[in-house]
């Protein structure tokens, strides 16, 4: 029998994950994320996680031109939760690695060992660039520098004292205290799916978040992390996320489905896929409708469908979890526990 774990990733900036004038619109508030959370923790999901956001991509929407900073929100949320794992995400370009060190180990103790950090290696340019940080051709090396970054941090989450010199960084006699509650360390998670994230994830991280272009290329994934963790003689778990389209039968889901598409931003759709200006409109309509589930693939049916696609998922990729967005974050929450927990624990899943 294999437990899932399941979670929530939270909308941290406007509209969350949905680039369409027909999707909810909202902003991102922590009473919002409260509330999403508390209802999470309250029907049996696992772990919240929030990504790194610093500008957005306009449009009509506006879309996630409005978002909250990770770290600090979720130690705001780690205070108002007691079992939720609690992930917050974080770019090492733009933190000091003994900061980061420093913060995450605050975020361990107020949430009395439960929280992770999400590394985020790669972004838009335009958010670090907007900053005067972003070095040039940094993405030729950005593993090599958050090997060292994490390195960093590793140390001085369990050493009284770290000495430290890279190419990148230099520490002399760097104390951080008092250390993280879990051990040996808060929980390091990576997103990567090119070979050199993978590795990375294989070394150092202790959970891989997998999206792939279709649940054939999730579950390839998965079993290809776990194979490169072996060989590194490490154990690291495998979880995936989705854009949830819930309805009540598969025909009202996939009705949902071409509702939201139907509104898709496409000026906010140019700038997340830099489409060319001189494209045709059909050409833009036609990507715009592949990415206005931006980031998260779409699961689309009614409970049988959808319970059915994740016990495949996790029993032929081994995932370990499965994390969802949602048009409406509360509304999918309470579908979700009615609809498909159940059908999660008849397969033995939970």
């Amino acid at each position: 029998m294999r437990r899932v774990e399941l979670g929530v990733f939270i909308p941290i900036a406007n509209n969350g994950w949905i680039i369409s004038k027909t999707a909810p619109q909202y902003m991102p508030t922590f009473k919002l994320n409260r509330q999403i959370c508390e209802l999470a923790e309250q029907i049996g999901f696992d772990f919240a996680f929030s990504m790194s956001k610093w500008r957005g991509f306009g449009g009509e929407t506006n879309f996630w031109e409005y978002s909250l900073e990770s770290l600090t929100l979720m130690a705001g949320l780690a205070a108002v939760t007691r079992r939720l794992k609690i992930y917050a995400s974080v770019q090492p370009l733009l933190v000091a690695p003994a900061i980061a060190a420093k913060m995450a180990a605050t975020i361990d103790d107020i949430s009395a060992g439960r929280s992770g950090i999400n590394i985020v290696t790669g972004s838009y340019p335009d958010e670090s660039a907007q900053m005067g940080m972003l070095p040039p051709d940094y993405d030729s090396y950005r593993y090599d520098y958050a090997e060292e970054w994490i390195t960093v941090i590793k140390r001085l989450w369990t050493e009284p004292s770290v000495s430290f010199h890279g190419k990148y960084f230099q520490l002399r006699d760097c104390k951080s205290d008092p250390k993280p509650l879990s051990k040996p360390h808060p929980q390091i998670v990576c997103a990567g799916i090119s070979e050199n994230g993978m590795r990375f994830t294989a070394r150092h991280g202790t959970h891989s978040f997998l999206g792939g272009r279709n649940f054939d290329e999730v579950i390839t994934l998965a079993q290809k992390m776990k194979a490169m963790a072996r060989d590194a003689e490490r154990r690291v778990k495998a979880y995936t996320v989705f854009t949830l389209i819930q309805g009540e039968s598969d025909a009202h889901a996939d009705e949902l489905f071409d509702y939201y598409s139907s509104g898709a931003d496409t000026a906010a759709l140019q700038n997340v896929t830099a489409i060319a200006q001189g494209s045709s409109g059909q050409l833009v309509q036609d990507i715009a409708k592949k990415f206005v589930f931006f980031g998260c693939q779409p699961l689309t049916g009614g409970p049988e469908k959808i319970a059915s696609i994740l016990d495949r998922l996790i029993r032929d990729g081994e995932l370990d979890g499965v994390m969802f967005c949602f048009p409406d974050f509360i509304q999918g929450l309470e579908a979700f526990q009615r609809g498909v927990m159940p059908l999660l624990d008849r397969r033995g899943l939970r």
